[in-house]
């Protein structure tokens, strides 16, 4: 009766990657139909990167105009994501970033580090057979680099590129997803990114001290993306995002100053626009592999952040390529 029960509970219990435990939710059988959030009990590890070379820079207008030294800014993100219940998925996403400016005969400037990383999650409250509504709760840390390898001279005087802001992101995101028919998906998603004010190290008094007051302005963002499923294994997606971002601030928080004064940038509010696209390939419901682009279509001055190599607050315009595999069980 003892070694009976053993055994039946070793079976029980066996489990190895990728095999189906009996507390795990179904997966989807396609791309298409899937929900905001994984099954429960599934979890996926990512790989991806992502990369966009930049010849050109926005004016104040924001017309491109060339640069004088091509600019590259790659990223390599390891992606976490859990489904911890039917209606909740946990995220985290930690990049690393390599920045480079190659002047026409001049010095290689590069730097690589640890970029700003993010955790959050996704609830999916309201369900229908073919359509969904959820919420998407988003922290960006700053952990990555954000003290300049030199602070007077401005500009021409950089000797390494910044890989964070220093400055702590809390995003809200509404998600609407619609399928038709099995093979079509419909996504929006309207967003408003609260970024925190903070004291960073590259504000800097006229005399060369650093840690000033930065508020870079909050964020608004509209998504929307379509996708179909081309056969069962491979989905292709195109969408379009819209964002527009607050006024810049800066103040000075040294020894001498009484109080804070905050003084608006000459980079004003902006509004960028970004086309996309994505072709996926699942040859089973454990792995994934996504290509994507991205382009620039509208955009404004990205010239007051531009010598950081700060993308976030000032995007050079250019084309993005991506390429990641994510596992689940």
């Amino acid at each position: 009766m003892g070694l009976w029960l053993i055994a039946a509970l070793s079976g029980v219990s066996e489990a190895g990657l990728f095999t189906h435990k009996t507390s795990q939710g179904d997966a989807p059988e396609n791309q298409v139909q899937r929900r905001l959030v994984m099954p429960k009990g599934w979890l996926e590890l990512g790989l991806r990167a992502d990369s966009k070379a930049s010849d050109h820079y926005r004016d104040s207008a924001g017309t491109r105009r060339a640069r004088s030294a091509p600019w590259r800014y790659s990223r390599l993100w390891l992606d976490v994501r859990q489904g911890f219940s039917k209606r909740i998925t946990l995220y985290g996403a930690m990049p690393w970033v390599m920045a480079e400016l190659e002047p026409v005969g001049g010095t290689v400037t590069r730097t690589v580090a640890m970029g700003d990383a993010h955790v959050g999650l996704m609830l999916e409250p309201w369900t229908w057979e073919q359509a969904s509504i959820g919420v998407q709760l988003d922290y960006k840390a700053p952990s990555g680099v954000e003290w300049p390898g030199a602070v007077d001279g401005g500009p021409d005087q950089v000797v390494s590129f910044l890989t964070g802001t220093g400055i702590s992101n809390l995003g809200t995101f509404v998600h609407g997803r619609i399928t038709a028919v099995d093979r079509i998906r419909v996504q929006l998603t309207a967003g408003y990114v609260a970024k925190l004010p903070g004291v960073v190290g590259y504000v800097v008094q006229p005399a060369g001290f650093g840690n000033g007051w930065l508020d870079p302005g909050d964020e608004i963002r509209l998504t929307g993306d379509l996708t179909g499923q081309i056969i069962d294994q491979v989905a292709l997606g195109a969408g379009a995002q819209w964002s527009h971002r607050g006024r810049y601030e800066i103040g000075v928080s040294g020894p001498s100053t009484s109080r804070l004064k905050m003084t608006p940038l000459p980079q004003g509010p902006g509004t960028f626009v970004d086309g996309r696209l994505h072709l996926s390939y699942q040859p089973t419901a454990h792995w994934e592999i996504e290509a994507s682009g991205m382009l620039d279509l509208m955009g404004s001055d990205t010239r007051t952040f531009a010598h950081l190599g700060l993308e976030e607050f000032s995007p050079q315009p250019g084309l993005q390529l991506g390429l990641g595999v994510r596992a689940r069980w």
